[in-house]
């Protein structure tokens, strides 16, 4: 067999591929074997009729077409093989020459994945949310619970932000009669039957009177024709009550937690903000690097069959999980408490999200030539070897044999892509802390001779939080299946 591929548009490969007739004429036998167990011939048992037999039958060329018909995939995947093409969607195979004698000659044009260019990211910065707790945010926790353990007390005070206050007040509607209000309980900050209340009576006391107005930019209803005020308020203020906030002190401490010092009680409070924190930041940060390195890239379309691959990937890993874990589908949705349509649709976002770091950390590392060394290569076909209980040997055989190696050599490059990124990317957070890798994945890269932000953590999940690469999973499982 003789291949030559062609660049077409629309990231689309042409192959054209050639099969000697030399090399048919075994592919024929096989067909007219075949065939023959299949035809039932009067006179004939299975698989005993002659070939003249079959010929004057089904006519002389049906053997030629089954054998063309049944090996152009096989043809077609060997050609991709060949030039190490990762297809994206199913080959679409034409015979153009050969079908009655000669050469058989084939079209088989696939989709392979954008070359996309990165410019620009030298000085890359990306922003992700902060990790960590500020004195403000303690000092917000601090006294959101003065306030909960707060008390309301009668006050002389003028209104304020903390204040309770038992209003009488008549409103004037325009169009409708008065309504009258008595005992009118009110704290400040929350919703008002009439917007304009409360700062009507903020800096007032017990005893004083307010009055405003209420208007509107539009009739109050379908009879008015002018917009303008429609409704006037006017009251007193009855009673007061001022919120009293314990004093800030060890007591307080005391009072409110387990803890002994108002030190210890906000020590606890940092590390909760900042685990919580932590834990979001562990979720989203792929998606934060997705989409700004999507920017740069100018990437704003996916392939659609890239991402139905993807979602093919993630589904059947999803699926292997539950499986191993002794599950049905129905009883894990039952116990998650959710439906099917749900994890398809989260399936499907993690797809887009896979898909997008897929196509920019490749183009990354293209650009900085961070292609998978050979060292790399053989030390994922151990891993591929020892965890299918195969010699290395084996074990690369059966890649090369399945075409897998452009994949597993792809997702060496992107995790090396990614070790630069955490290696030479200023990545801080909204508040201008940088950021390190342990900061955003929770696992910190292997150390070696003191590198510890530049070594290369294959441990850590840089590329699928959940699941091994791909490439190493499609490869395990052509070695198991063997």
């Amino acid at each position: 067999m003789h291949s030559v591929l062609e660049q077409l548009e629309n990231n689309q490969i042409k192959l054209l591929v050639e099969i000697p007739e030399e090399e048919l004429k075994p592919e024929i036998e096989s067909a007219f074997a075949k065939v023959s167990r299949q035809v039932r011939l009067p006179g004939f048992r299975p698989g005993r009729a002659p070939r003249r037999v079959l010929e004057s039958k089904l006519g002389s060329g049906f053997a030629r077409s089954e054998a063309i018909s049944d090996n152009a995939p096989k043809w077609a995947d060997a050609a991709m093989i060949e030039h190490e093409i990762e297809a994206i969607s199913k080959p679409s195979i034409t015979v153009t020459e050969g079908e009655e004698a000669g050469d058989v000659k084939l079209d088989v044009v696939v989709e392979v994945r954008p070359d996309l260019t990165l410019e620009g990211y030298g000085d890359l910065s990306i922003e992700f949310p902060s990790p960590f707790a500020s004195e403000e945010d303690l000092d917000s926790q601090v006294e959101a619970l003065r306030e909960a353990l707060g008390s309301f007390e009668d006050s002389t005070d003028v209104v304020g932000d903390d204040s309770v206050v038992t209003l009488d007040f008549v409103a004037e509607v325009a169009g409708d009669e008065s309504e009258t209000y008595e005992d009118f309980v009110l704290r400040i900050g929350a919703d008002e039957p009439y917007e304009g209340l409360g700062a009507a009576i903020a800096g007032k006391k017990v005893g004083d009177t307010f009055e405003f107005e209420v208007s509107s930019d539009e009739p109050e209803s379908a009879d008015e024709t002018t917009a303008g005020v429609w409704a006037k308020v006017s009251g007193t203020i009855k009673g007061h009550q001022a919120l009293v906030r314990p004093e800030l002190n060890d007591e307080f401490a005391k009072e409110a937690s387990e803890y002994e010092t108002l030190a210890e009680l906000r020590d606890d409070m940092r590390k909760s903000i900042e685990s919580f924190r932590s834990s979001m930041l562990r979720n989203n940060w792929r998606q934060i690097l997705a989409n700004r390195l999507s920017e740069v890239a100018g990437l704003k379309e996916l392939p659609s069959s890239l991402l139905q691959l993807e979602f093919e990937s993630i589904s059947h890993n999803f699926g292997h999980r539950i499986e191993n874990s002794g599950l049905s589908f129905a009883k894990y949705l039952e116990l998650a408490q959710t439906t099917a349509q749900d994890v398809s649709t989260r399936l499907a976002s993690e797809a887009v999200l896979e898909t997008r770091l897929d196509l920019v950390l490749r183009a990354l590392a293209k650009a900085e030539g961070l292609e998978a060394t050979t060292a790399q290569v053989d030390e994922e076909i151990a891993k591929i070897a020892e965890g299918s209980r195969i010699d290395v040997e084996a074990a690369t055989e059966r890649l090369r044999e399945s075409g897998q190696f452009p994949a597993l050599r792809a997702e060496i490059a992107k995790k090396n892509a990614m070790d630069w990124i955490f290696a030479n990317v200023k990545l801080v957070d909204d508040r201008g802390n940088v950021l390190t890798r342990k900061d955003l994945t929770g696992e910190a890269p292997a150390v070696s001779d003191g590198e510890a932000d530049v070594a290369p953590d294959t441990a850590d999940a840089s590329l699928d939080a959940s699941e091994e690469s791909p490439a190493v999973a499609g490869a395990a499982e052509e070695a198991d299946g063997e």
